[in-house]
């Protein structure tokens, strides 16, 4: 929402929390923002349209914001979801969170997602879960979600990129631009990277993304490993560094249990990386097979290929050109304008 607010220039209030403990925002945010959405009210501000995140509970939100948001459109963005989200033992899997996702769909007006991929494995999986009710299972749940979904990509701002060319050292480098969590798999990075090296191929590694205290010191041992090659390891400090940082790099793997979008990957394509992706998730939709890529022997084929032949920078920047929030603007205020309006998404 950072880079697409200036770029749709209308008046707007956000209400947000840090991006953290988000199980707690999950159940209680709508309670903080009713009353932050009861205060601006009181003061005169109305309103055209809310637009919330998969992290509001939405139903709870307009019902705690009566009568201030009584009447008006609503649009939630998907962004994940929960009843695909992979987790390490079945007993972790909490079920209020996607019912959640469910309700706050039933109660938009409308709702986007990230890919088609992302829209149809949402929309599979509705009925399974629903069935789990021992009884009074809600029937037509995932034809009513549907018919009011549409798949809009999240937008990214090139301009960081755009101050920061393409800037290659003598050594090929790796970039690996992940959170340091079980679902983006860094053990299958570390594991292709390894055999590489032990190899003998002259190559670097840099591992950028958020670290988590769960992870922390099984990725610093994996990466400490890398000896020599290993040229950045942490979490860069800024929009600034971390641009830099993909501007160094010739390539960027993905090894995602689980994906969305991928944002981090896009934006080291217009960075000027050759990205290396799974052939899974919502990849496919989005890389060609040339960047694909389906078992780790796979991926240690194709890294070794890019490590002997060099690709050239931005060669694959044409993958990350129409997701920049310039070109994506002018589609979110079309399907604004139509929820606001008419009350639909198309």
């Amino acid at each position: 929402m950072d880079a697409l607010l200036p770029e749709l220039g209308w008046e707007h209030d956000l209400l947000a929390l840090p991006a953290r403990k988000w199980k707690w925002r999950m159940r209680g945010a709508a309670i903080l923002m009713a009353e932050e959405v009861a205060r601006l009210h009181a003061s005169g501000v109305r309103w055209d349209l809310v637009y919330a995140s998969t992290f509001v509970n939405l139903p709870e939100l307009l019902a705690l914001s009566r009568p201030a948001l009584d009447g008006v459109p609503s649009v939630v963005y998907f962004h994940e979801n929960q009843l695909m989200y992979p987790v390490r033992h079945e007993a972790e899997w909490d079920f209020q969170f996607p019912l959640t996702n469910i309700t706050s769909a039933l109660a938009a007006d409308a709702c986007l997602f990230t890919t088609q991929w992302h829209l149809d494995g949402f929309v599979e999986r509705i009925g399974p879960f629903l069935k789990q009710f021992p009884d009074f299972v809600p029937r037509g749940v995932p034809e009513r979600i549907a018919a009011k979904s549409a798949v809009l990509p999240p937008p990214f701002d090139p301009r960081p990129f755009d101050a920061h060319a393409a800037r290659r050292g003598e050594r090929v480098r790796i970039v690996w631009p992940h959170r340091w969590e079980h679902d983006k798999d860094p053990e299958a990075f570390f594991a292709a990277v390894h055999e590489l090296a032990a190899e003998g191929l002259d190559f670097e590694v840099a591992v950028a993304g958020q670290a988590f205290r769960d992870t922390r010191e099984q990725v610093e041992r994996m990466a400490a490993g890398l000896g020599s090659r290993l040229a950045a390891l942490g979490e860069p400090k800024g929009r600034d560094a971390y641009a830099a940082l993909l501007a160094s790099a010739d390539v960027a793997v993905s090894t995602a249990r689980n994906e969305f979008f991928g944002l981090a990957m896009v934006e080291a394509c217009y960075a000027g990386c050759w990205p290396v992706v799974p052939d899974r998730l919502a990849y496919p939709e989005l890389y060609p097979a040339e960047h694909r890529y389906g078992s780790h022997d796979e991926l240690v084929a194709r890294l070794r290929a890019l490590v002997l032949d060099r690709p050239a920078p931005g060669a694959a920047r044409r993958i990350a050109e129409p997701f920049t929030v310039q070109r994506l603007a002018p589609e979110y205020r079309k399907v604004f304008e139509s929820v606001a309006e008419r009350g639909s998404v198309r």
